[in-house]
């Protein structure tokens, strides 16, 4: 990946660095060109969107204007990693309490549901949402917990997972089309897709790398390609690899071309609407420098990069609001 691409200096305003390597660069320039200025009269810079963030470290989400401002935070009472956006700017995240929720709120910070899943489950980490509908993510029993908007539940999907601990059996679960779900399953290192019915049609576990701990925490994220192949984010293993149906690993990224970067932890991937993903790179245990995300172009490049290290420590999602 981009090695004949040539270097850019970051551009660097109020704790928000951008970078481009190789495409982009003219549009990042453009965007310097155009920054203005807020009323104390600080340089602000331009972002490509304005971003929704989750900080594990400090338990708290937030929301990131288009100049790189903190416009809006929330700090719920438990641990929050994980979070989706409605079409109508609700915020449905689940939250580790003592009752052990999914909650939606809005952006008046006012509850609008509650589900308490202590009942169902020992534990719920994960959300994702399609256009009709939420997938949440159960741990003992793993289960993808198919829900509406509302918080109706529609189905119960089993998972077979195998690993033995809760923590860690089930991660993000996907709706890939034709009924058939894609699963992070983190314990395992494995990437999983499943019929309606929960039975395995597909499988790859991320191959042992380094010395690091294996197979648990290798995998943080799936995302299923418009070409077919899925990309997976290899959690500790700070890399990216691209996988066909036949399980042959067709395209890597580990980020030691770009130290600037700190790729520590390949967490959250989003696919953007011009083909584009955007890595979260969770810095738990290695903050302070680096990324907290960056954007992988369609051509496999490295063309953006957010970080903010006075507002945040480490980031479980950064997420582009489109």
């Amino acid at each position: 990946m981009s090695n004949t691409s040539s270097r850019r200096k970051f551009l660097k305003s109020v704790g928000i660095a951008m970078s481009a390597f190789s495409v982009g660069g003219a549009a990042l320039a453009q965007e310097e060109r155009q920054s203005s200025r807020d009323v104390k009269g600080a340089k602000l810079q331009q972002l490509p969107y304005e971003l929704m963030i989750c900080d594990y470290v400090r338990f708290k989400l937030s929301k990131v204007d288009k100049h790189g401002r903190v416009i809006w935070e929330h700090s719920p009472e438990g641990k929050v990693w994980d979070f989706v956006i409605t079409d109508d700017n609700k915020l449905i995240y689940p939250i580790i309490t003592d009752k052990h929720e999914v909650r939606c709120l809005d952006f008046q910070k006012k509850l609008q549901w509650s589900w308490s899943y202590a009942d169902d489950f020992k534990e719920i980490v994960n959300i994702t949402r399609n256009q009709s509908h939420l997938i949440v993510s159960g741990q003992s029993p793993p289960q993808a917990v198919l829900m509406d908007f509302d918080g109706t539940i529609r189905k119960r999907l089993p998972i077979p997972a195998k690993y033995k601990h809760h923590h860690g059996q089930v991660g993000n679960v996907y709706n890939v089309g034709k009924e058939h779900y894609l699963a992070q399953l983190w314990g395992e290192g494995t990437a999983l897709e499943v019929d309606k019915s929960g039975k395995e049609v597909w499988r790859f576990q991320v191959p042992k790398h380094g010395k690091g701990r294996y197979p648990a925490g290798t995998i943080q994220d799936v995302l299923r390609l418009g070409n077919g192949n899925t990309l997976v984010a290899c959690g500790t293993q700070a890399r990216l690899l691209e996988v066909n149906r036949s399980g042959e690993i067709v395209w890597e990224f580990t980020g030691k071309d770009h130290p600037e970067l700190n790729f520590t932890n390949a967490c959250n991937l989003q696919k953007l609407k011009d083909g584009s993903v955007l890595v979260t790179n969770f810095l738990r245990g290695d903050s302070g420098r680096g990324a907290h995300a960056f954007r992988v172009s369609k051509e496999r490049e490295i063309d953006w990069m957010f970080t903010d290290h006075k507002n945040f420590t480490a980031t479980s999602q950064v997420w582009a609001i489109e």
